[in-house]
């Protein structure tokens, strides 16, 4: 087992704070998502995530229970699921 140095301690505390932030910077969300900067600013500027702009429009922000909704918005189904529903909406007669 890998013994933890103090810094591994402090970098995995800084990594859980982060978390409990509902505001995130641009290095915040990449860091929480783990996308690329480029990937989120393209989806800026195509307006496809939530995102808020400072008045001088120079920095970007993000909602993190927007962000959270966001990436949970289409649900694939398990395979339990649709079978579920097809029995359901099909049942057999007898």
């Amino acid at each position: 087992m890998k013994k933890e140095t103090f810094i591994d301690i402090l970098l995995e505390v800084r990594e859980l704070l982060r978390n409990q932030k509902e505001i995130l910077n641009l290095n915040e969300l990449c860091s929480y998502t783990g996308y690329e900067k480029s990937y989120i600013y393209k989806l800026t500027s195509k307006r496809k995530i939530p995102h808020y702009k400072t008045p001088g429009g120079n920095s970007i922000f993000f909602r993190k229970s927007e962000i959270d909704e966001w990436l949970t918005a289409i649900k694939v189904k398990t395979l339990e699921e649709i079978k579920s529903e097809a029995s359901n909406q099909n049942p057999k007669k007898i």
